[in-house]
């Protein structure tokens, strides 16, 4: 009887135990846990200390259109730079990352809300980054349905 119960617990976890497969460290973190990937400098910035790139503390809008929203982050003045630009969906889904794992130290953001993002070849796109827990975590990019965004600059 002791055997057909462990055998029917290690059934049980190879059939839903390991059914999703999940790094728990999260996507592209390579199994390594870090601490502190985003760290105020000063109240209206934040420093990404890997890439080195910063980002506007507070979200901006709501803009109505893709050319709106880069004049607002092309003339942003902002910690005595001036060099401040949209963000691509990368970009973005890295910073929604950093807050998903708790890694984001000593800033806090309001990240609700949809966003305008630009890719390299000019591809707009006004959206927000989503998880699903049900098999995993599961990140998924979501086109948003509405036609107004804020803004998020980041530099450089």
């Amino acid at each position: 009887m002791r055997r057909q119960v462990i055998i029917y617990f290690v059934l049980a976890y190879v059939l839903f135990g390991q059914g999703c497969a999940s790094d728990q460290n999260g996507p592209d973190s390579g199994g390594r846990e870090k601490d502190g990937l985003l760290q105020a400098r000063g109240e209206l910035i934040c420093q990404d200390v890997e890439s080195g790139k910063m980002w506007q503390v507070e979200k901006k809008g709501v803009f109505s259109s893709l050319h709106k929203a880069q004049v607002y982050a092309a003339n942003l003045r902002l910690g005595g730079y001036d060099d401040w630009r949209l963000p691509t969906k990368e970009e973005m889904f890295h910073l929604f990352h950093i807050f998903v794992w708790k890694k984001s130290t000593d800033c806090v953001m309001n990240r609700s809300g949809e966003y305008w993002t630009v890719s390299k070849n000019r591809e707009s796109s006004l959206g927000h980054w989503e998880i699903n827990y049900s098999c995993g975590p599961e990140y998924k990019y979501v086109e948003s349905l509405k036609s107004k965004g804020y803004v998020r600059a980041v530099r450089p």
